[in-house]
């Protein structure tokens, strides 16, 4: 009667334990609800502290249109010359809200069909969300805006030098973006950034429109 009796006592405390989990388990699943926006990084574990760097690997070709052309990403006309860089950036600022205010800087080469090859460097302020959250997947949106010097235009900078009769050397930089995060890699994105160089309206150069890349990469967080 006494193994019987502790067995009969070990499956109540078994299944008040099981219980228990169940129940954080599910209050956890009710914490939010499928699709919202984040104010906090949605996969972060209790007691684990928030990334604020991150690397990332990126390339993608450059296109003859616009910014405003060349951000539908379909339908563009794109060259055969590319760009490949890698960039670094921080998060400095929670500004509440899930906002998060820091700084990227990047390195790239651009090649192709009609370019020489030639170097670029860049750095900007970049303002980013925690995203919305879609199931166990996260979409965030960011937007650099800063500066870009090259050591050499290609075609396309060339040609718009001679239409403003400007130097597409140094120009500013605008980097829309969207990235891409699921729960089960937390640390790994997927990225989607439109690389702009513009003079803004002969601001930078005496340049109007400079050169535009829709570039896809890979981000570490650390």
């Amino acid at each position: 009667m006494k193994s019987w009796r502790s067995v009969g006592v070990g499956a109540l405390v078994s299944a008040a334990v099981l219980g228990f989990s169940s129940g954080q388990a599910m209050a956890a699943s009710r914490a939010h609800p499928f699709i919202y926006f984040a104010t906090t990084d949605p996969f972060l574990q209790p007691g684990e502290a928030p990334t604020r760097n991150d690397v990332t690997l990126l390339g993608g070709p450059f296109a003859r249109d616009t910014a405003g052309s060349a951000i539908h990403l379909f339908n563009v006309d794109y060259t055969k010359n590319y760009l490949v860089g890698v960039t670094y950036g921080r998060d400095v600022y929670n500004l509440g809200s899930g906002f998060q205010l820091g700084g990227v800087v990047g390195v790239a080469l651009r090649f192709g069909e009609d370019d020489d090859t030639s170097g670029e460097i860049w750095t900007g302020v970049r303002l980013r969300h925690q995203g919305l959250v879609i199931g166990n997947v996260v979409i965030s949106p960011a937007f650099t805006a800063g500066f870009s010097a090259v050591t050499g235009e290609t075609q396309i900078e060339k040609e718009r030098e001679l239409r403003y009769n400007g130097d597409a050397s140094f120009l500013g930089f605008l980097g829309p973006e969207l990235s891409f995060r699921w729960g089960g890699a937390p640390n790994l994105e997927v990225t989607w950034q439109l690389h702009h160089r513009s003079g803004a309206g002969e601001t930078f150069g005496n340049m109007g429109e400079g050169s535009n890349a829709n570039t896809i990469g890979i981000r570490y967080r650390f």
